[in-house]
């Protein structure tokens, strides 16, 4: 009896689909934007720091009773422009003795060998929330507190504060670019990628269309794959920049101020949905560009 012959299968001309390399890709582009907004979140967290140490400096007038500083700090703890802490106002009071140790301990000089009273005033250092640090709310703030009673001054370093925020918004622009740029380019690169796939099961589609199969039934299959495939792909991305943070906070003790799980986990789950649509998407425009092709035109 002789041996039955298996069919023959024309791989040339169906085609076979080149797995590793649409996954490589996708992979590639997802550690890429996955990096970028990295970066973002320690950016913005830094900024967040930053703007937390600006502070204002409210000196008082000597005849200020204990009276009235209570009621002035009461006052400052209730401004929804100052910064608090575990539900605690960060307002400092540095008395008249304290201003003169501190002067002396910055500029190695005791005044008080040569004056026989201390010219220093009692103040407040009081910190403001970030979103109060900009130049106009800062000089609006200061001209509220200047008008309470027993404050002579309010100072505060304005040509920093602005320098600052310029330098942030600077940042915060080139980041945001580039982070468009990335993206474009990666959406681009997988696009081309899967439909280049996708070439060499040109006449797969055909014949599925040839034999009466409907638009979805032709185009399913490629889509799950699609799909499933970046979602791994994302998976492989986040899985891969998560060890990769976790040793640089192991490494970089500094690194861990700026340290956002909330965040950093949005991302890594950002890179799997984000692998998942641009594949699905790629997919389902290739596959209708080769539906809507001639026969003369898939060779």
């Amino acid at each position: 009896m002789a041996a039955t012959k298996k069919p023959y299968r024309n791989k040339k001309t169906l085609g076979s689909y080149p797995y590793f390399t649409v996954m490589f890709s996708i992979t590639l582009s997802m550690i890429v934007i996955g990096l970028l907004g990295l970066i973002l979140s320690h950016a913005q967290k830094l900024s967040f720091l930053v703007k937390e140490s600006i502070e204002v400096n409210v000196f008082l007038k000597n005849e200020t009773t204990d009276s009235i500083r209570t009621e002035l700090q009461n006052t400052l703890s209730r401004r929804n422009y100052v910064l608090t802490k575990n539900n605690q106002p960060q307002i400092t009071f540095i008395s008249k003795e304290e201003a003169r140790k501190k002067f002396s301990e910055t500029y190695g000089e005791d005044f008080t060998t040569v004056l026989d009273e201390n010219p220093l005033y009692a103040s407040y250092s009081v910190k403001i929330r970030p979103e109060y640090s900009d130049s106009l709310n800062m000089k609006k703030i200061s001209d509220q507190i200047t008008e309470m009673q027993g404050v002579k001054e309010v100072y505060y370093q304005e040509a920093l504060i602005n320098r600052i925020n310029k330098n942030i918004k600077t940042v915060s622009a080139v980041l945001a670019v580039l982070g468009i740029i990335l993206l474009l380019a990666s959406v681009l690169l997988i696009n081309n990628t899967i439909k280049l796939a996708l070439y060499s099961q040109r006449f797969l589609i055909r014949s599925m269309q040839l034999v009466g199969a409907t638009r979805w039934f032709i185009q399913r299959p490629f889509l799950l794959r699609s799909l499933l495939q970046g979602m791994i792909s994302g998976l492989i991305a986040a899985g891969l920049l998560f060890s990769l943070m976790n040793f640089a906070y192991g490494e970089l003790k500094e690194l861990n101020e700026l340290r956002q799980d909330q965040l950093l986990y949005l991302i890594y789950g950002g890179l799997v949905l984000l692998g998942s649509l641009i594949g699905f998407f790629s997919s389902f425009r290739a596959v209708n560009s080769y539906l809507k092709m001639s026969l003369d035109d898939l060779y």
